[in-house]
């Protein structure tokens, strides 16, 4: 679960980046259903991205963390099973996802679901 860098032009955004890296590192294996981009905070921007399991049509889901800094896009996967501590992944992007395969998964999911609630009744 270490960081992966990769060197990029400035006029490529970081979700066009991650669009690329999910190409070329998962096609064939897996394919993107959704990609949802979360606030950037610390220095850090992660990316919600369900992937279809294209062996089995399992829908599950990753966050993508990134960090830019001076030319360089670093990406770490972190899978649902491992619980990130990331949870603005709204009820829409969950949605899409298959049941859960661990109860870290389905616990994740929850916590999404929970502050999408809590996001939208201070929007209110």
């Amino acid at each position: 679960m270490g960081w992966d860098a990769t060197k990029v032009g400035s006029n490529i955004t970081t979700k066009k980046f991650i669009e690329w890296y999910l190409k070329n590192t998962y096609d064939g294996i897996y394919e993107p259903v959704k990609v949802f981009e979360g606030k950037n905070e610390y220095g850090q921007k992660p990316f919600y991205v369900a992937l279809r399991n294209l062996e089995t049509g399992a829908v599950f889901a990753c966050v993508f963390l990134t960090k830019r800094k001076n030319g360089w896009v670093a990406v770490k996967v972190i899978s649902e099973d491992e619980g990130p501590f990331y949870y603005e992944a709204p009820e829409s992007f969950i949605d899409v996802l298959t049941p859960a395969r661990t109860y870290e998964g389905a616990w994740w999911r929850q916590k999404c679901l929970e502050k999408d609630v809590e996001l939208q009744t201070q929007v209110v």
